[in-house]
């Protein structure tokens, strides 16, 4: 892309908010590229998810098949756009996952008291994704669901660990 200078009293402040753009394509570029050389490339997507966590801080997450960081294509697996939500109230973590076009036999969900991990293998559109939890649940409580191409699993909330130790008795 070509950017113009602008003259006069704007000048510098043109120049300054251009300089950003100019980064982000010099990121894209390449990519763009790398995707122009993929005939069975069909879709490319990125983007960013940006929440606001319990602690009023911002949280933001990138998802897609391209990573302009990487400068790379990770064509042929898809990372489907996730939310956690955690309901403190009710005692649960929810994750939903958009998965469109994703068979329901294909889903494979992998639970642990701090992660989870989501597949899906079918043909055309396989999606995998990776996701930390900031709460610590109970994998044996999960419930899943699978309509119109939102996954939905909800998992109860493990209180704290009761500390571990011995009383001793002062003599």
């Amino acid at each position: 892309m070509t950017w113009r200078r602008m003259r006069g009293p704007f000048g510098r402040i043109w120049e300054e908010m251009t300089w950003d753009f100019r980064e982000i394509d010099s990121a894209i570029d390449p990519m763009w590229g790398e995707m122009q050389k993929d005939p069975n490339a069909r879709t490319w997507y990125y983007g960013y998810q940006v929440s606001v966590g319990p602690d009023g801080k911002p949280n933001v997450k990138e998802f897609g098949n391209v990573h302009p960081k990487a400068g790379q294509l990770e064509l042929g697996v898809r990372e489907p756009l996730v939310d956690v939500s955690v309901d403190e109230k009710e005692g649960t973590v929810k994750i939903v996952a958009e998965m469109p076009g994703a068979d329901k036999d294909s889903i494979k969900v992998n639970a642990t008291e701090e992660h989870v991990t989501i597949t899906a293998n079918n043909s055309g559109k396989p999606y995998s994704s990776e996701i930390p939890l900031s709460a610590t649940v109970d994998p044996n409580s999960a419930d899943a669901s699978y309509t119109n191409g939102i996954l939905q699993v909800i998992f109860k909330k493990k209180g704290p660990e009761p500390p571990k130790g011995v009383n001793v008795q002062v003599k």
